[in-house]
């Protein structure tokens, strides 16, 4: 075994008819590709791309789980397999051929973002975009346009679905990769932001999130919390069936909007709820824990000490 990372054999043909494509391809090449390859430079003929050694990066290195699951939608068959083999590297990448396809695939999988053109046969662009920014479960999955279309009410109709960002054909593969790196930033940021509202730290009239559905999901998050506060009962599921969603949905929702488990939110509320009481001087220790949910003074003290760096004794 080699230190190099064997991919299986692939055979693409990409056909490359502008010329920045020629271009983007020879950076590839000599960035990647290892071995031989049949190729022509010449206007309008396929790139032949067989049995080739990719050097492994970092990111290929760590398991494909820890890598953002991009969907991308494109029913140009070459280009969705040439897009494919240039963002593999840094990303776990679903592929569909339609609107249809892809929106079968967002419901079965929950991409972390999409990539998608907007003709497309039996459901376009707009209608996917429409979609997933309408559907509770799907709402905060951010969305970028790839389109030929270069007016700009075609562009401000995409925005208004909802899509986070637009790309007009032809574009630099980079472009794009570097726009999905800075929406997965942006997202690390709003949870930041979210997270501060929790806390208390940001003006709870100002919105943390673009998107109504996601505000909305929020704050319902923080009332079924608040509503079931000294409940030491009340664990994930429950969370689950007062949210009207499956577990499984809740734990990505919760994790995506909040960096959290539902467990550790439930907690986390719980916590910044008993630093309130106890600053108000009116409670005892005890009463805290029982008021906040806590099953055992002993668990309140040890958990309040992990979150805040002091003991309850010391506020």
């Amino acid at each position: 075994m080699t230190n190099k990372l064997r991919n299986k054999i692939l055979t693409l043909a990409v056909s490359i008819v502008h010329p920045f494509w020629k271009s983007w391809y020879e950076r590839f090449k000599q960035q990647h590709i290892k071995a031989d390859i049949k190729t022509k430079i010449n206007e309008g003929v396929a790139y032949d791309i067989k049995a080739v050694d990719i050097e492994p990066s970092q990111q290929q290195k760590e398991s494909s789980k820890q890598k953002m699951r991009i969907l991308i939608v494109e029913n140009d068959d070459n280009f969705r397999n040439f897009m494919q083999l240039s963002l593999q590297v840094d990303f776990d990448i679903l592929l569909a051929g339609n609107g249809a396809e892809a929106w079968n695939i967002i419901q079965k999988q929950m991409p972390d973002l999409v990539v998608s053109d907007v003709m497309m046969p039996q459901m376009d662009g707009f209608e996917l975009c429409g979609l997933m920014k309408s559907t509770y479960d799907t709402s905060h999955i951010p969305l970028i346009f790839l389109t030929a279309l270069s007016r700009k009410t075609e562009q401000l109709h995409g925005l208004s679905l909802g899509a986070d960002d637009y790309l007009t054909k032809p574009f630099d593969m980079a472009l794009l990769s570097q726009k999905i790196k800075s929406m997965i930033q942006n997202r690390i940021a709003v949870k930041k932001k979210v997270l501060n509202l929790i806390n208390g730290f940001e003006n709870n009239s100002e919105k943390a999130l673009t998107n109504d559905h996601n505000e909305n999901f929020v704050n319902k998050m923080l009332d079924v919390v608040q509503i079931n506060m000294a409940n030491t009962e009340f664990g994930k599921e429950d969370f689950a069936s007062a949210m009207n969603v499956s577990a499984s949905l809740l734990y990505k929702k919760v994790k995506l909007l909040t960096n959290q488990s539902p467990t550790d939110f439930i907690k986390m509320v719980r916590l910044n709820h008993a630093l309130e009481l106890l600053h108000s001087h009116k409670y005892s220790i005890t009463e805290v824990s029982e008021h906040c949910g806590f099953s055992s003074i002993g668990y309140f003290s040890t958990v309040f000490k992990k979150h805040f760096g002091k003991s309850p004794n010391e506020i």
